[in-house]
């Protein structure tokens, strides 16, 4: 089994670990990932398209002609997945569209078809939930993890086709599986903020407080997700929303391969912690995961 990578922008540019911990996990599992070359940002689902939905057709078309037809195309982001599924969507639904997409592509030499997959790196893994489970070797007992789905991963419902948008489980299966306690929470398939910083941060910050409010008062010790632009706002805005509004937060932010990873046996040192903004060294030890 095998599918090509699509990295996106934001992983290698700035959450390079977090690739590492995917690889590695899939590696263990014995599902190839293959690198191509020539892909370019997605498109952003949120930019591009609402300035010009053709131009958005067309960058994502051309990635997706550079597939090689293994498995299809696998990503480790919601964005990307979204915006690929959604020029497969598109594509399909439109005939007219489709030849002008290509007529686009055909000065760059390319054109598409659109038929190849497109798959989130959660869900491979949670159609392979036995292999997965198969080789957990340390299971993550005391971990309590919010997990946060975020909006990408399951919206547009049309265009992602993947788990139920109100009441979603997918992930949640994932955790448990590797030995970990779900925690459920208030606003757990709410937006995390994100999308709205550039235009109305303040609003942005809101959006995450509310959401790690909910989180403290369920009882959780982590937050897990599978999304690069949830990742950094929860990561990167827990110390911002301490000096501005006194509180304390300091929860731990797993990437889901990174969940994954400590339960396939990989030390910490091998995942990139260090490069955690809330290290997960205090976790560790407070639940004496490392003896």
């Amino acid at each position: 089994m095998g599918y090509d990578i699509f990295l996106g922008c934001v992983i290698p540019a700035r959450l390079p670990f977090l690739e590492t911990s995917a690889r590695k996990i899939f590696d263990k599992l014995g599902i190839e990932l293959n690198d191509v070359d020539g892909f370019s940002c997605c498109p952003d689902p949120t930019g591009i398209e609402l300035i010009d939905h053709k131009t958005w057709l067309a960058l994502g078309a051309r990635n997706l002609s550079l597939a090689n037809n293994n498995g299809g195309v696998i990503s480790f982001c919601s964005g990307c997945v979204e915006t690929l599924k959604g020029v497969n969507h598109f594509l399909n639904k439109d005939e007219k569209v489709k030849n002008e997409v290509n007529e686009v592509l055909k000065s760059v030499g390319k054109s598409y078809d659109g038929l190849t997959p497109v798959k989130h790196f959660a869900q491979v893994l949670y159609e392979n939930l036995d292999k997965v489970k198969e080789n957990v070797v340390k299971p993550l007992e005391n971990f309590k993890v919010a997990v946060h789905y975020g909006c990408h991963y399951l919206r547009p419902s049309e265009i992602i086709q993947w788990d139920d948008p109100f009441e979603p489980k997918t992930i949640d299966e994932i955790v448990v599986a590797l030995g970990a306690e779900s925690v459920d929470y208030d606003l757990k398939i709410e937006c995390c903020g994100n999308p709205v910083e550039k235009s109305d941060n303040e609003l942005s910050l809101l959006m995450i407080d509310n959401k790690l409010k909910a989180i403290e008062e369920s009882g959780a010790n982590c937050v897990g997700l599978v999304c690069p632009a949830c990742y950094q706002q929860y990561e990167f805005n827990q110390r911002e929303l301490n000096k501005k509004n006194e509180s304390n937060y300091e929860f731990p932010i797993f990437y889901l391969s990174e969940l994954v990873a400590l339960a396939f046996g990989f030390k910490p040192e091998e995942l990139g912690f260090n490069f955690h903004r809330i290290k997960p060294k205090v976790l560790f030890e407070k639940i004496q995961f490392f003896e």
